[in-house]
């Protein structure tokens, strides 16, 4: 199962993001593909809002995870510096502590996703929307009028509402 949604701007982006975050009982991985600049920091962020966790994430590309606590709580991978397996070994990698705990992964097609993770591929489009499809997860439309372009809309209702993208 997997659906493809357009966003448009970083908030709605952060805000699909908060839509799956809402749908996690702890315990998921989330998987984040794509390239540099596509939206995968803001989708984190929107994940970790959703999880409960107050402060903006920031991507951990030095430091390879950062944890956070909250509802549930959240560790944040950033992948891109992995250059083999021996680092994730060094740091843990989805070795969390707590069973409620779930995962954000960024770049995560740099290494093989566990079963069952729940993968999100982004790519930007030529207008600079970003096409952003989610897999493993049903992610039901928003409810109420007015509600999709504030939390993106799937590419359905885009190519029916006549948008492009």
């Amino acid at each position: 199962m997997s659906r493809t949604w357009i966003t448009h701007s970083e908030r709605e982006t952060r805000q699909l993001g908060e839509r799956l975050g809402a749908h996690l009982r702890g315990g998921e991985v989330v998987t984040l593909c794509g390239d540099l600049g596509v939206g995968k920091t803001q989708f984190a962020q929107g994940i970790g809002r959703a999880v409960g966790i107050d402060t903006p994430l920031v991507s951990p590309t030095f430091t390879l995870a950062v944890e956070y606590e909250g509802r549930l709580p959240l560790v944040h991978y950033d992948l891109y510096r992995v250059e083999s397996a021996a680092e994730l070994d060094e740091i843990g990698f989805l070795e969390m502590d707590d069973a409620r705990a779930v995962a954000v992964v960024e770049w995560a097609d740099r290494t093989a996703a566990p079963p069952g993770a729940i993968r999100v591929d982004f790519e930007l489009e030529a207008d600079g929307a970003r096409s952003i499809r989610i897999s493993g997860l049903e992610l039901p439309e928003p409810g109420g009028s007015g509600s999709r372009a504030a939390a993106g809309q799937s590419a359905a209702d885009a190519s029916r509402a006549g948008d492009s993208t």
